[in-house]
């Protein structure tokens, strides 16, 4: 709910905090006492308007406003009711003895849109330094001592959760190695008939004999960081999402940790004006677009092609063989 006013209240402030916590990769999360401690701080630099003293109550409170008024519902056909789609979720851990607040894959731009903080200093973007540029600074400054989100690469996995992260690995590794020829086929640099991966990659290394860069050992490093880094996060978390593009920021964040260190071979085909990576964990879909050959530059809305695939279908399973073939050849 908006204040017409443009200041700044308690739930305006949770949104920004837990936005800045996801963009600028901390933790997506964080307990009620770590909030309850950035708000003291918080407070002693700018106004913020109807706190609570009582955390749980604030917390519970900021649920009760932001279902009624800002997040979705929709109809439970079981019992014909009306069930609220939160874009965050509370629940209390007896590790911690603290609740912990966590954004879902529903929070993005949306979010932003609906609180104040989105109409201060006349709508003006984040790199004018008003009143919006302050909030954020601030938050910054408490979170500046606070670690970064990291994969931990020493938990092992096993089992389900390494062939996933596989199935995937391999997905992205074949994207990067169709991109890389077209490239060399747009410069004259490739023979335009010789796209075969089986048969120029993993029977033959074709650069090699050419004479032009390989990227062989780059994607086998790739896929053997990669393939260990999606298991672990989907052990976290099994509706794991990962977006090179979306709004929705829990969704990009994983991405922009999954790449991290690898931007360059993953840059190859991902990123802006290129090809885009999706794939989900609760639906086991990958997703890969991209615009369709013959777009203009005066094209504002051009045509994209998406290509969806079932994750571990027999295609992609035949790829990961001849991978794990290639690394022990290598």
């Amino acid at each position: 709910m908006i204040n017409l006013e443009h200041r700044l209240t308690i739930d305006d402030l949770i949104v920004e905090y837990m936005m800045y916590k996801v963009k600028n990769g901390y933790e997506p999360y964080f307990y009620i006492s770590e909030f309850m401690d950035f708000l003291n701080f918080f407070k002693s630099k700018m106004e913020v308007l109807d706190t609570l003293d009582d955390g749980e109550k604030l917390f519970k409170r900021f649920f009760e406003r932001k279902i009624e008024s800002d997040w979705s519902t929709t109809i439970d056909w079981h019992t014909n009711k009306r069930k609220a789609e939160p874009h965050m979720d509370m629940e209390y851990s007896d590790k911690n003895k603290d609740f912990i607040i966590k954004p879902n894959y529903r929070f993005s731009d949306y979010d932003r849109s609906v609180i104040t903080t989105y109409f201060m200093d006349g709508g003006r973007t984040d790199d004018y330094k008003g009143k919006k540029w302050e909030i954020r600074n601030t938050i910054g400054k408490y979170l500046s001592l606070k670690p970064k989100r990291i994969i931990d690469e020493t938990i092992k996995v096993e089992g389900n959760d390494i062939e996933i992260g596989k199935y995937i690995s391999a997905e992205i590794f074949e994207q990067i190695w169709d991109s890389y020829v077209e490239s060399k086929i747009k410069y004259d640099e490739w023979p335009r008939q010789c796209r075969d991966i089986n048969k120029y990659l993993f029977d033959i290394d074709l650069a090699s004999i050419i004479k032009v860069d390989s990227i062989k050992n780059e994607l086998i490093d790739l896929y053997d960081a990669f393939s260990k880094r999606i298991a672990i996060l989907y052990n976290q978390d099994k509706k794991l999402k990962v977006c090179s593009y979306t709004n929705g920021y829990l969704a990009r964040s994983n991405y922009e940790l999954l790449v991290n260190g690898y931007e360059k071979t993953i840059g190859i085909a991902f990123g802006p004006y290129q090809k885009s990576l999706e794939f989900d964990l609760e639906n086991f879909t990958f997703k890969e677009s991209h615009e369709m050959p013959g777009v203009y530059d005066w094209d504002d809305d051009p045509d994209i092609e998406v290509n969806t695939s079932s994750i571990g279908n027999d295609k992609v399973k035949k790829l990961v063989k001849n991978i794990e073939i290639l690394k022990k050849n290598n």
